[in-house]
């Protein structure tokens, strides 16, 4: 105990009885030590919740993500990719990273693992397909292939998340929940030769300890009740 709070009592002993006016003060340091032991056992919540609805065709979303956070409010920020698990009235269960900030850029294919867990590449070209109309005329199945193929390039080329559905998506979920910690990045940020990029270091969360791995922790675990998730299948 500090010398300036010799005068308090702790449960039932003290050092000397102090005035009434001392006495008021050691009881409010007294809580504040334990105000302030409280907050620091108590870490900040990763994981955050956000809910969307289209208010034109009604399609709904629930999701939970690693955003920023600073003095208690949630951002994302352009640039920077941000791990996800979603339940979409569209596509179901949906598992990956999306980019930040006002303007999005393309997320591109994403490596991705859990503890020490085999990695997994997610692919942008195998997000699920969007609402695009076709122009091709009927009874014409080689030219819809090429203009399927053509189309499927060109979003994954302009795609702002990758993930992964059905049953890979599961998969993915699985291996969190029996997890501790996940780490990510753009698969184009490293290359398998020429000089080192320490970028490619950059797989986890930014922490004032340095870069750490996502935690799967309460958090994560109440998102996904909070979206009924973990009842998706």
């Amino acid at each position: 105990m500090p010398g300036w709070l010799t005068g308090c009592s702790v449960g039932s002993q003290s050092m000397h009885r102090p005035s009434f006016a001392a006495h008021a003060i050691c009881v409010l340091a007294l809580a504040g030590i334990a105000t302030s032991a409280s907050a620091r056992k108590a870490p900040r919540a990763v994981w955050q919740v956000s809910r969307t609805s289209d208010p034109i065709t009604g399609a709904s979303s629930c999701v939970v993500a690693a955003w920023d956070q600073a003095a208690g409010t949630s951002y994302s920020r352009t640039g920077s990719l941000y791990p996800f698990v979603e339940n979409s009235s569209v596509h179901g269960l949906l598992v990956g990273v999306s980019s930040g900030g006002r303007m999005r850029l393309p997320t591109g294919d994403i490596v991705w693992r859990v503890d020490d867990r085999p990695f997994r590449t997610l692919t942008a070209a195998n997000n699920p397909p969007g609402a695009a109309a076709s122009a091709v005329p009927a009874g014409n199945p080689a030219m819809q292939q090429l203009v399927d193929q053509q189309m499927r390039i060109v979003a994954a080329a302009t795609a702002t998340s990758t993930v992964a559905s059905g049953k890979t998506a599961r998969a993915m979920l699985d291996e969190l929940l029996a997890g501790k910690g996940l780490i990510f990045r753009s698969a184009a940020t490293t290359t398998s030769y020429g000089l080192p990029n320490d970028s490619g270091q950059q797989v986890g969360l930014l922490t004032k300890d340095g870069v750490r791995p996502y935690p799967i922790d309460d958090s994560f675990r109440a998102g996904l009740a909070a979206c009924g998730i973990a009842n998706i299948t």
